[in-house]
């Protein structure tokens, strides 16, 4: 069933919308396909009956929730993109360190956290890095549009695939096997708060030390990409850190954040 100019302009509307999400014209058979499956899941003959379904504010919630959930590819995995996150591990936990040691609280926040192998992979390095953990107040938020991986992410159950490569030593801390399954341990799992969030919407947060927002972006057009860097710069205190995928840039977006290039890995911290 083909996706007319009409029903095209229609759903691509809708979802820009509800998420911010901009679905240009070379992905329109990669949205047809996606309306398809709905389609099949609600045994509808016709994109107009599931367009209303979809945007019927009192019963077609869950399903645009749904629906959005289905153009995002939640490809994810323990430390993605390591030179990040050994800058992350080696210069931005020892600056915070020093900096908030007299008030010793730490508050990051995981952007679109997918499955929640990144909250936890940023909580695993940060009890590593701080030593004497117990005497900090650290929250790591986790954040997605996709109630579904929000579920999984929760459950902190991962295969034997997903955590090969974890370094042992981490593997050996912070899970537990349990049956075929690993298992985050207790101590790790209640540093991580976990929310569903729509970037396209405020959340009130504010003063936060690093932001994590990896292969979000690129769903954005550029006056969407535009308010979230402006949001995420509100959020965070003087100082703080904003990690971005390593193929989206702040380049044009804006110039009140300075770019640090260490080792292979990049980060932008807060100037003014």
């Amino acid at each position: 069933m083909i996706l007319t100019d009409d029903e095209f302009k229609l759903f691509s509307q809708l979802i820009y919308n509800e998420s911010g999400i901009s679905i240009k014209e070379a992905k329109r058979e990669f949205l047809q396909v996606r309306l398809q499956k709905r389609l099949q899941a609600h045994r509808l003959v016709s994109y107009y009956r599931y367009y209303k379904l979809v945007s019927d504010k009192n019963q077609g919630q869950r399903e645009l929730l749904d629906l959005v959930d289905s153009l995002t590819i939640n490809e994810t995995s323990f430390f993605r993109n390591r030179p990040q996150m050994d800058v992350f591990a080696d210069m931005v936990i020892p600056e915070l360190i020093r900096r908030k040691s007299a008030l010793k609280r730490l508050r990051i926040w995981s952007a679109g956290c997918s499955r929640g192998h990144e909250p936890y992979s940023i909580a695993m390095t940060i009890l590593k890095r701080l030593g004497d953990a117990d005497s900090w107040d650290v929250k790591v938020l986790a954040s997605d549009i996709s109630l579904r991986v929000l579920e999984l992410a929760q459950r902190g159950s991962y295969t034997e695939l997903e955590v090969e490569n974890v370094h042992p030593g981490y593997r050996d801390s912070f899970f537990k096997k349990v049956d075929n399954q690993f298992q985050v341990i207790p101590r790790l799992r209640k540093l991580i708060v976990f929310d569903y969030h729509n970037l396209k919407h405020e959340n009130g947060l504010s003063g936060l030390d690093a932001i994590f927002c990896r292969n979000v972006m690129i769903y954005f057009d550029r006056e969407e990409q535009q308010r979230l860097i402006n949001k995420f710069h509100a959020s965070l205190a003087e100082g703080g850190y904003l990690f971005l995928g390593h193929t989206e840039t702040l380049q044009g977006l804006s110039d009140k954040f300075r770019f640090i290039y260490h080792n292979k890995g990049a980060v932008y911290q807060k100037t003014g």
